[in-house]
């Protein structure tokens, strides 16, 4: 029998303040991050959302006809999120499951996964399980998003100090309240490619001029 991982809500507390917490911390980057690579994908096709928080980017893509299957392990969130396609009368449903994600099997079924500020939640080795097993379920030649802070890799000193700053005042804020890991930002590029994806596309979100907030899109080899 499969092993299956226990759902923790860890933000029964503060994931009221999710989405609006997020505008003003990246001064309205991150919504616009976290739909940036939908317009890779036609009416019709298929995406899945790992960790789709107030379903921002969800109702987005269903917006846009694209079939949306959204999976979070919070209760919390998906009461928000569900608030959200209700306010939006869609047209094209949006499939939400309530999981850990490692519970969840959909091998090559998926024209693109998404999973904006959601790796980062976990450290480097759960980080990384979870990132192996999303990637599988992508079709050959379809695409992998990353929606989440920049890898301070270019610029001076004071520039990827700020950076770097910028990511641990948030990874503090939600390791005290939602148990989440306190680590280096992960290169996402480097990641993709190691699973078997060309990077086909980086779009950076500035913030005060800075390069804070970045979608990476990854497409599999096919």
């Amino acid at each position: 029998m499969k092993e299956r991982f226990e759902v923790k809500d860890g933000y029964w507390l503060m994931g009221f303040q999710y989405e609006i917490t997020g505008i003003l911390y990246s001064l309205g980057q991150i919504p616009r991050c976290k739909k940036a690579m939908l317009g890779r994908l036609k009416p019709g096709e298929k995406m899945l959302i790992a960790g789709a928080g107030h379903g921002v980017e969800a109702v987005e893509a269903a917006r846009r006809g694209i079939h949306v299957t959204s999976v979070d392990i919070s209760k919390t969130m998906i009461s928000f999120m569900q608030k959200k396609i209700d306010r939006a009368n869609l047209s094209t449903p949006i499939t939400i499951i309530n999981d850990n994600i490692l519970n969840v099997e959909f091998p090559g079924q998926y024209d693109m996964v998404m999973a904006n500020y959601f790796l980062n939640v976990f450290p480097r080795e759960k980080m990384l399980q979870i990132l192996t097993h999303l990637t599988t379920f992508v079709k050959p030649g379809g695409y992998f998003v990353i929606g989440d802070f920049t890898l301070p890799k270019e610029g001076g000193a004071l520039y990827k100090a700020f950076q770097t700053a910028y990511w641990y005042a948030a990874a503090f804020i939600y390791w005290a309240t939602a148990d989440n890991a306190i680590h280096p930002i992960y290169d996402y590029p480097e990641l993709l490619e190691s699973l078997g994806f060309e990077i086909a596309e980086i779009r950076h979100f500035p913030m005060l001029g800075i390069r804070s907030h970045w979608s990476v899109l990854g497409k599999k080899k096919a």
